[in-house]
């Protein structure tokens, strides 16, 4: 399965997990901010799947109201600390309260180590969670870039402090957890 064809099966999902118009596939982190003007001047993501809600940091995030906390209750989210980010702390230590919308997924099923790292970045700081979805061939690449930029956050060399948001999934195991999510979901309706 290409990256295309993994991206629309699992938007597809997301879809029946949350409402149609909270998943968005290739978006434009800065759609909502009015700071950021024009691509020319300010590098702008586009994450290969984003989940809302979405915040504008010129009406939310500057007067610190995230649109996204909802979230933080939802069934994915319990899962998800439970399952990945407990160990790091409670949700909202782990959570990135400065974030554009409630998850970013990137897909990394091929590319450099560079490129990699740039979508490692992203996912954890424009999401409240962030998502790296894998190969099994590039699961050991992402997870040694991840602990690269975590021991340079140890040393003080940069302050990022929020790649404990981030969670590293090979494809199979986060279609698994989508599954599971689903039929929960469905369950309850």
């Amino acid at each position: 399965m290409t990256a295309r064809e993994y991206q629309n099966k699992v938007a597809k999902i997301l879809k029946t997990i949350f409402s149609k118009e909270l998943v968005k596939t290739e978006w434009n982190s800065v759609e909502f901010d009015e700071h950021a003007g024009n691509h020319k001047l300010i590098y702008a993501p586009r994450h290969d799947i984003a989940i809302g809600p979405f915040n504008s940091y010129l009406r939310n995030l500057d007067t610190s109201n995230d649109c996204t906390e909802i979230m933080m209750s939802h069934l994915l989210t319990t899962k998800l600390f439970k399952n990945c980010l407990k160990n790091r702390g409670t949700l909202k230590e782990v959570w990135n309260n400065f974030n554009r919308c409630y998850l970013a997924i990137e897909l990394e099923f091929s590319g450099s180590s560079k490129h990699m790292l740039g979508s490692i970045i992203n996912a954890s700081v424009s999401g409240g969670i962030g998502i790296i979805i894998t190969t099994k061939k590039n699961i050991k690449k992402i997870n040694r870039l991840v602990a690269y930029i975590m021991r340079l956050e140890g040393l003080e060399r940069i302050e990022i402090n929020h790649l404990r948001n981030l969670i590293v999934f090979e494809k199979n195991d986060f279609l698994k957890l989508l599954s599971d999510v689903k039929k929960k979901v469905i369950n309850k309706k």
